[in-house]
């Protein structure tokens, strides 16, 4: 029969192998008298002291609360206050500091503890220091946020490569036909030319027989004359072909003129930097845009007064053909948009006013944001001004910015440095 001794020893025993289990874990545990309203603590094993740095005497007796410091202000508090109060399991995240100061991430289970009646008594705390853990969970985030801002510039600068591609073939297409156009062009305006000559000789030389004629006073020869005058009409077919080759003349101008935007807008021969007049630039760039302006936007230019400017011209046109081509796409029905230039002591300053449909907030937020777009799909791949923001602030040292109110229009201002 169990004498009393033995039980004895067998309780003696069990607590022996309680202090050694909770001596062996690498966590810190904590026993609170829950009936103290401070919450003391009456127990802590030798891994508290190792993941606080406190001694034991410096620590039984005390609300736990001394390891956040003054560092108060965490929600995990909050949910820690409020599972004490309810006698229920809680599990947080705390930002704790050591005796030293120095900060540990201590994820914190709590659990309460009844009498035989169902009284709460204590509360046994496991603290597990999981600063490692949280530093790798920092690490990844960062690491997976500078993935996406690399992918994010791969796909940008993938993009801006294939765009720059698209744009040299395109430039030396235009140049191309820009040149094959303008030498049949000088041929036809050469021969309208000569034509224009040979046909006031023609008209001269008649004038002259017809002088002769009269002069004669041969009735009959008189009348003859005046007969194929009339019938074949020479009075109007003098003065129409003289307006008609006047009209083909100045319609060859125009084609000359756009030719000459054209070759102006590819600028193949500008890819360096290079002194140029920015008014003669945008002005060719306006020339290509008037499909797009289509005699429903009123253009006004405030630029001759500027000074020239070391720039890349071929980019910069880029940049004015995307402003103009966007304003001219904001506006629905008529509108007006307005460019103006401003010499300034360091910069010249461009603003592109229009008189479209704005913008939000929200909008211009991402507005150089890579692949942005407020067009419909297939209508704008969303890299305009992506582009034209490199190319002003990375190429030029500039400043590209907006300004837009819904329903009232939008201001893209351009800063661009003299010294470049």
């Amino acid at each position: 029969m169990t004498t009393l001794s033995d039980n004895i020893q067998r309780i003696q025993e069990e607590l022996r192998l309680h202090d050694r289990a909770m001596s062996a874990s690498s966590c810190g545990i904590t026993i609170a008298d829950a009936l103290d309203p401070n919450l003391p603590l009456i127990y802590v094993n030798e891994a508290f002291e190792h993941v606080t740095g406190y001694p034991v005497p410096e620590v039984v007796g005390r609300n736990c609360r001394f390891l956040q410091r003054d560092d108060r202000d965490q929600p995990g508090l909050t949910m820690l206050r409020n599972a004490l109060q309810r006698g229920e399991n809680c599990t947080i995240t705390l930002r704790n500091y050591r005796k030293d100061g120095s900060l540990f991430w201590n994820e914190l289970f709590t659990s309460p503890v009844f009498d035989p009646n169902g009284k709460l008594t204590h509360f046994v705390g496991i603290q597990t220091d999981i600063s490692s853990r949280k530093s790798a969970e920092e690490q990844l985030v960062t690491r997976t946020s500078e993935l996406e801002r690399t992918i994010a510039e791969l796909r940008s600068t993938q993009a801006m490569l294939v765009h720059a591609e698209k744009m040299n073939a395109l430039g030396q297409m235009v140049a191309g036909v820009a040149h094959e156009i303008n030498n049949p062009i000088s041929f036809v305006n050469s021969n309208l030319h000569s034509l224009r000559r040979s046909l006031d000789d023609l008209f001269g030389a008649y004038n002259k027989l017809e002088t002769l004629i009269n002069a004669v006073s041969n009735p009959d020869t008189l009348q003859a004359a005046e007969i194929i005058r009339k019938e074949s009409d020479l009075d109007f077919l003098q003065g129409d072909a003289d307006d008609l080759l006047g009209a083909s003349i100045d319609g060859l101008g125009r084609v000359r003129r756009i030719v000459e935007a054209l070759r102006t807008f590819s600028r193949l021969d500008e890819a360096e930097l290079k002194i140029i007049r920015l008014s003669e630039n945008i002005q060719s760039t306006l020339m290509i845009a008037r499909l797009e302006l289509q005699n429903r936007v009123d253009v006004a230019t405030d630029l001759d007064h500027l000074p020239a400017i070391k720039c890349y011209p071929a980019e910069l046109n880029q940049v004015f053909l995307n402003l103009i081509v966007n304003a001219a796409q904001a506006i629905e029905g008529h509108g007006s948009l307005i460019i103006r230039g401003k010499d300034e002591p360091q910069h010249i300053v461009l603003t592109f006013t229009d008189t479209g449909k704005g913008m939000t907030p929200e909008v211009i937020a991402h507005m150089f944001d890579p692949f942005f777009t407020t067009k419909p799909v297939g209508a704008g791949t969303g890299l305009g001004l992506t582009i034209a923001y490199k190319i002003i602030h990375d190429r030029h040292r500039g400043k590209i910015s907006v300004e837009s109110t819904p329903g009232v229009g939008t201001t893209f201002t351009i800063r661009l440095p003299k010294d470049l």
